[in-house]
């Protein structure tokens, strides 16, 4: 009798320690399933590009195609350009700044031309383009090829707080893309404060091409508003059918200061290359200008308020070198602690982990 209720005895215990070890592992099944679960939430993130369309994408990215010069220069301030594995050719035909992209695995000409097929044969994480690029036609295209795509405007000063902090949560590189956002905030704070009721000298911006200006609503024009400017086309720019301008509309409005954009022979067109132009070139264009017909009764002509950047130099940052630049051209007893030549430097050194370079900038008074 005792025997049996010994048997009885160690025969219930077996039956609760299986039970007991059967609900142990659907426990662990459980939360084994409920980690992966959340893994994989973890693992994407969704943010609103630059167009307004909400993108998920594997988080952080670790292998990207990236087009348009800025776009590249953004990511690589922001300590991520050992994730782009291909670009496009405006970014690659500058041999000396972007060495480290092969012009043989160029993914097009540029942000508005690229090949959808070298782009899936890369097998990115994200394609990152320009807001100018067909971001719908390319949605389109990569959808079927799980290949999220990202529009990111890194060329507007008005846009860089927002792109620099999404660019650090793509690549997940937050400190970075913090610590710069930082250091070009607190120049433009700077500007601002010290601006602050200042009357405001007017601009006539000229990119590259002859008598072609800008308008509100493009970098160029923020350049000028940031830097505590006033475009001379900005009140009535919606009655003009292009920014290619009369002459004699500029010598109407007699702006304070010129501004004028030149870039290197050998650069693709529209383009800016790290070699700069020559100071030959710049005193060329310096005496191209002053010589026009009629605008030697400008005042900024007068005074010799005529600037110089490069295509290059000016799209620092989002175009912030360019304005820190003309910033402290135009107010420089109001702007005593900006030091333009020390910001673009800390740009290439510090941000762009790349050799300063000069010649970019020029004012007329050095160009006589």
């Amino acid at each position: 009798m005792r025997k049996n209720l010994k048997f009885l005895s160690l025969l219930l215990f077996c039956i609760l320690l299986f039970s007991l070890s059967g609900c142990a592992e659907k426990i662990n099944t459980t939360n084994t399933d409920n980690l992966e679960k959340n893994k994989e939430i973890e693992e994407t993130i969704t943010l609103v590009d630059s167009v307004g369309r909400k993108v998920t994408m594997k988080h952080p990215v670790e292998k990207a195609v990236v087009v348009d010069r800025y776009n590249n220069e953004m990511i690589r301030a922001c300590g991520a350009i050992d994730k782009v594995v291909a670009v496009d050719m405006n970014t690659a035909q500058d041999r000396n700044y972007w060495s480290i992209f092969d012009t043989d695995n160029v993914v097009g000409k540029g942000c508005t031309e690229y090949d959808y097929e070298k782009v899936i044969e890369q097998a990115p994480d994200i394609f990152i383009i320009s807001d100018i690029s067909p971001y719908e036609e390319t949605e389109a295209k990569l959808e079927p090829f799980d290949i999220p795509v990202y529009a990111l405007i890194a060329y507007v000063p008005s846009q860089f707080e927002e792109n620099v902090k999404n660019t650090g949560k793509i690549f997940g590189v937050e400190e970075g893309a913090q610590e710069f956002f930082e250091y070009f905030d607190s120049k433009l704070r700077y500007i601002k404060e010290n601006l602050e009721g200042v009357e405001k000298k007017s601009v006539y911006f000229e990119t590259t091409t002859a008598y072609k200006t800008t308008f509100p609503g493009s970098g160029y024009h923020e350049i000028i508003e940031y830097a505590g400017g006033e475009n001379i086309f900005a009140s009535d720019y919606k009655s003009f059918s292009s920014a290619d301008i009369d002459p004699e509309m500029v010598i109407d409005r007699n702006p304070d200061v010129i501004v004028k954009l030149i870039t290197a022979d050998q650069a693709i067109s529209g383009s800016g290359i790290y070699q700069p132009p020559t100071k030959e070139d710049f005193q060329k264009a310096y005496q191209e200008i002053i010589s026009r017909p009629g605008w030697d009764s400008i005042n900024a002509v007068k005074n010799n308020e005529i600037y110089f950047m490069s295509q290059f130099g000016q799209g620092g940052a989002c175009k912030l070198v360019g304005t820190i630049y003309l910033s402290e051209w135009m107010y420089p007893e109001i702007l005593t602690e900006l030091n333009p030549e020390e910001v673009f430097k800390d740009w290439m050194e510090k941000f762009q982990k790349f050799e300063y370079i000069d010649g970019h900038f020029f004012s007329g008074e050095e160009l006589k």
